[in-house]
């Protein structure tokens, strides 16, 4: 309706009440339409996002529109004013009804997301910490004039501090509080609690989704920005950090002042903790309204960082009065006990008075005073409670010295052994285990074949092993990081072996694995029903969850020792193998790097395989990769862990449901698990079925999006109208499957258009349409050109499933992993890299790229030298794709590779000299040969990368280096035969790196009189060279040489 024919309608009705009532409608619509455009831009923050934002606007708009047309309908009928109120109460349903569907749909879509991600849930330690905490501690920051300055969102001069403490400051007891007072008050907070019993948690990446999906959290208007994210470059989102930092940027530009909170950074190792900072650091940078703050010890590669950018504030020197509130608490429960067990009133009064000398020798840290209590009141009588107070332990290594030698001199030799054995366990565990599972643990004993002395030990664990150990939500772990630091140095005499605890572990979990009461359990028969509820209900599996699935973790912790395995872990393992192992022990299915991990079974080929296989299975599970043969020549479960812990659980959730058994204290609280063994719920489990079932409806999404690159082509919908509304808002109206419905594939030699279209379906990662195309009778031969360089083109852009796909349809050999992962390296497709190396691909082999038809030209001159795969991924200083191949591929470095100076003849040379420096940091310490910096200097001279030149310089390159001294007449050999100096000089041509090359050269002490004997000084490169610097060539050298700094004109001047 215009607006004249609106204006005419109000003449013509005016004197009609129920048209003007009907007016009333229409205006309401106007608002309501004005209302949806001013809510999207009065907030100017949101222009980044318009164009993900737009269409769940853009739908509001159509829903009032049609309000308008049946609105306008009643304008133009006869109408009453019985028909009005049904219209406007129809408007209002209308209108609620499509944002709560529209709020539902983003929110399932946002949940599936999350789950594909798996960002870690920092809030579970959050209230944690805050359950804990006895005292709210912190108050004293109030008085700090930098904090305060932090604090305040409109104050910039302070935008990063740092708050150091000594082990056992309460440092993360502080953090935890003021994230919880700032939530409180309604600012934007993102916090990660990095801890090491969880340091995989830790990963930078990690760490950044964590933050992400905060930040989401906390504004739900800005989720339609990650749908669409998710569903263009989901692998970047999942994998690519430097990605994921600018999206993060994005995020915190639009939702205004916020504050980063980051507790336990020195509880990662150095690589991770650097990596992390750069990545924050980075954020803070290029977000002015974002704050960082970070809680650490103050160790010394931190504060040199740290202090480089944030205000440091000791937390140990302003805690005295958070302790003393603390001693205080804890005294009046020890004067209770006192009085209960008959103690007078001036006992208590003196034992009060004395206890608060504690807060002196504390030192600033509440851990000291927290151990101190414990041990004062695990004193039987008066007289030893006022010893120990009189006599207390210099330092927290002192207290832990008392703890430990209680343990050594006060305890029988049969409890030392059973301290020790529980300690080992707590340091090495793959997870924090529950009581019931450590006397699982101490109940079993190498060479056993079933359990002979009852399925668990009683013993009191807590009361054995003293206050070195707490039991939190149920797990064991130790009370401070730093008692493990302790049992496991020089400070105890080593009294734990990380090596030894391992071991013991493996045997334990091998043994156990093998136990004659597991035989139901591993059964293929289902008639064992009776004996599954009993051996559920007399908890003689409460080990199994955690012994299937980390008995390989702890032996691949031992993959780096030399010594030969111990005799009692070759003989469980043995008996696992002839008890469990179904299937054959051939292995050529099995990539290299997993039968490397077991390397030191070497001796004992049927155990290795056998270890190999069970590693290569759970590899691809936890990956999950599908486990026909007929795809991935994928071997059966050797073990049958997996239908056993299905097993396990499916009788778990029975025996619940049919009665009144309590089995909490056995299994623990989250015995409902997800069963799709990829994901982290697998692992973790829920508390009740219904949060099972309301995750497990993710994984149940039937209705595939056909679009090629979209996230939800993996994920789906849950109904046809999800998928069609999806399709419709960001998709074409047509996709490549749609336009190619009738082609006619036909068996042998396939036509050159049929294979056009493969390769476009390839290129654009269209997985139905090459799934549907090769099962119609494409072939894949050997000995055509095109078609190798379909699979080329899928290594570098497409999903691992079609480059499954096209490899299992491969006619003939198999073409060669090693180009295939060259080809992937390039493009660092991380989900294909790691695929090719898991069926076997070699790091190792020289490959040239030259002819590849995936490459840009700009690549080719690069790419067609010969290189392996190691110095490959180093050449493109992508700190991401390294810590990939390290952390998750399991790659190992050799001691020496051929020519490592390729490391620096590209680099980052699309981005600004900082994020190339910033880049190259991020690899520096996974280049491990001197000699990469020594041809360095020549490689990247001889490809004009100043940075790549001026770095290896740096670092010890020889700037007179030549690569060898042969005579001949190749011009490539006469290149290898030059400095660099003389490359950069008669090869340059004078262009625009030339003159800069020359400078850094000539800074590092470059001989130039070899050019000098070979060179005109009126030649052309010469008089350019020396022309950038406004002088002559010999008054250059010499002025350079001196160390004058130099200035280089503009080219153009």
């Amino acid at each position: 309706m215009t607006l004249p024919s609106f204006k005419a309608y109000t003449q013509i009705f005016q004197s009609n009440h129920d048209i003007c009532r009907a007016l009333c409608l229409f205006f309401a619509d106007i608002l309501d339409f004005y209302l949806v455009l001013l809510n999207f831009v009065t907030n100017p923050r949101r222009n980044t996002f318009i164009e993900a934002l737009w269409p769940n606007i853009r739908s509001n708009i159509t829903k009032i529109q049609e309000n308008m047309d049946h609105h306008k309908a009643i304008m133009t009928t006869n109408v009453t004013l019985q028909d009005i109120l049904l219209a406007h109460q129809a408007r209002k349903r209308a209108l609620e009804e499509y944002e709560q569907a529209q709020t539902f749909r983003d929110n399932q879509t946002f949940s599936t997301i999350r789950n594909e991600i798996n960002p870690h849930d920092y809030y579970t330690e959050l209230s944690s910490i805050l359950r804990h905490s006895s005292v709210t501690s912190g108050g004293w920051l109030k008085d700090e004039p930098h904090f305060l300055r932090w604090y305040d969102p409109l104050d910039r001069t302070t935008r990063s501090m740092c708050l150091y403490g000594i082990p056992g400051s309460g440092k993360t007891f502080i953090t935890g509080n003021l994230i919880k007072s700032m939530q409180d008050l309604g600012q934007q907070v993102v916090f990660a609690f990095l801890s090491h019993n969880n340091r995989a948690a830790g990963n930078t990446i990690k760490v950044l989704h964590s933050f992400l999906f905060q930040l989401l959290e906390f504004d739900p208007l800005l989720r339609p920005f990650l749908h669409g994210i998710a569903q263009r470059d989901y692998r970047k989102l999942k994998n690519d950090e430097p990605f994921v930092i600018d999206l993060l940027c994005k995020v915190f530009k639009s939702t205004g002042p916020s504050f980063i909170i980051l507790d336990g950074l020195d509880e990662l190792d150095e690589r991770s903790w650097g990596h992390l900072l750069t990545s924050l650091f980075k954020i803070n940078d290029n977000c002015p309204e974002t704050k960082i703050l970070i809680s650490s010890r103050e160790e010394r590669g931190i504060t040199l960082q740290l202090n480089k950018k944030a205000i440091p504030l000791r937390i140990d020197r302003h805690n005295s009065k958070d302790i003393e509130l603390f001693i205080e608490l804890e005294c009046e429960g020890l004067i209770f006990e006192m009085r209960a067990l008959g103690a007078d009133e001036n006992t208590c009064l003196e034992i009060k008075r004395k206890v608060n000398k504690i807060s002196e020798r504390a030192a600033g840290m509440f851990i000291y005073a927290r151990l101190v209590i414990l041990m004062v009141k695990d004193q039987g009588n008066i007289h030893d409670i006022e010893a120990q107070i009189e006599n207390l332990p210099d330092g927290l290594d002192e207290v832990y010295g008392r703890l430990l030698d209680r343990v050594k001199n006060k305890l029988s030799r049969s409890a030392r052994a059973t301290v020790r054995n529980v300690l080992q366990w707590v340091a090495c565990a793959q997870r924090p285990l529950r009581e019931e599972e450590m006397l699982q643990v101490l109940a079993i004993e190498p060479g056993q074949q079933d359990f002979t002395k009852g399925r668990k030990q009683f013993h009191d664990i807590r009361k054995m092993c003293g206050p070195i150990i707490e039991f939190h939500d149920g797990n064991i772990q130790f009370v401070h990081f730093s008692v493990k630091e302790y049992l496991l140095h020089e400070q105890s005499d080593s009294f734990l072996n990380l090596f030894e605890a391992h071991t013991n572990a493996a045997i334990t979990c091998t043994t156990y694995l093998s136990f004659e009461s597991l035989d139901p359990l591993f059964s293929l028969q289902t008639n064992h029903v009776a004996e599954l509820r009993k051996g559920i209900v007399d908890g003689d599996w409460v080990l199994f969850e955690y012994a299937s699935a980390a008995f390989l973790e702890h032996l691949k912790a031992l993959e780096n020792q030399n010594d030969a395995p111990d005799r009692y872990l070759l003989i469980a393992l043995n008996r696992l193998r002839e008890v469990r192992f179904v299937g054959s022990l051939d292995v050529s299915c099995v990539p290299k790097n997993v039968i490397y991990m077991f390397r030191r079974f070497t001796d004992w080929p049927d155990v290795q395989s056998f270890l190999s296989l069970a590693g290569y299975f759970d590899l691809k599970a936890q990956l999950g990769i599908p486990s026909e043969e007929n795809i991935l020549d994928f071997p059966v479960d050797p073990l049958g862990s997996f239908s056993a812990r299905h097993k396990l659980r499916q009788g778990l959730e029975d025996i619940i449901c049919q009665g009144p058994d309590d089995l909490e204290h056995l299994y623990g609280r989250n015995v409902y698990h997800c069963d799709q063994p990829f994901c982290h719920a697998y692992r973790c489990g829920f508390e009740s079925e219904k949060l099972r079932d309301q995750h497990s409806s993710i994984h149940k999404r039937p209705h595939k999006c056909p679009e090629p690159g979209c996230l939800f082509t993996d994920i789906g919908f849950c109904d046809v109208s999800e998928l069609d509304r999806h399709i419709c808002t960001v998709h074409l109206p047509h996709t490549l499957l749609e336009d190619t419905p009738s082609i006619a594939l036909s068996p042998g030699q396939p036509l050159s258009d049929t294979l056009k279209i493969l390769e476009d379906a390839v290129t654009l990662d269209q997985v139905d349409t090459v799934k549907r195309m090769l099962h119609g009778g494409v072939q894949l031969l050997e000995d055509n050109y095109q078609r190798f360089e379909i699979v080329l083109t899928a290594a570098s852009l497409a999903s691992t499933e079609i480059l499954s796909d096209l490899l299992t349809h491969w006619v003939g050999n198999t073409p060669s992993l090693e180009k295939l992962l060259a080809t992937a390296l390039d493009s660092e497709n991380l989900p294909n890299i790691g695929f090719l190396l898991s069926r076997g691909a070699r790091m190792s082999d020289q490959i040239g790229l030259a002819r590849s038809i995936v490459l840009p030209m700009s690549l080719l001159n690069k790419y067609s030298y010969e290189m392996s795969g190691y110095v490959r991924a180093l050449s493109l200083w992508n700190p991401s794709l390294m810590a990939y191949l390290i952390d998750e591929c399991h790659i190992d470095l050799p001691v020496k590779v051929e020519k490592p100076g390729m490391v620096f003849c590209y680099g980052a040379s699309e981005t600004t000299e900082d994020q190339a420096r910033e880049r190259f940091n991020g690899i520096k310490k996974y280049i491990i040969w001197p000699e990469a910096y020594v041809e360095g200097v020549h490689m990247a001279t001889k490809h004009d990368f100043l940075l790549g030149a001026r770095i290896c310089l740096e670092n010890g390159g020889d700037p007179n280096w030549v690569a060898f001294e042969k005579k001949s007449r190749r011009r490539q050999d006469l290149l290898d035969k030059m400095t660099a100096f003389e490359l950069v000089v008669r090869y340059g041509h004078g262009n625009k790196e030339s003159a800069p090359l020359v400078k850094v050269l000539l800074q590092h002490g470059v001989d130039p009189e070899p050019i000098r004997r070979k060179l005109h000084r009126n030649s052309t490169a010469v008089k350019k060279i020396a022309g950038r610097f406004g002088t002559t060539w010999e008054d250059m050298i010499r002025r350079i040489q001196e160390g004058e700094d130099l200035a280089l004109r503009h080219p153009l001047l």
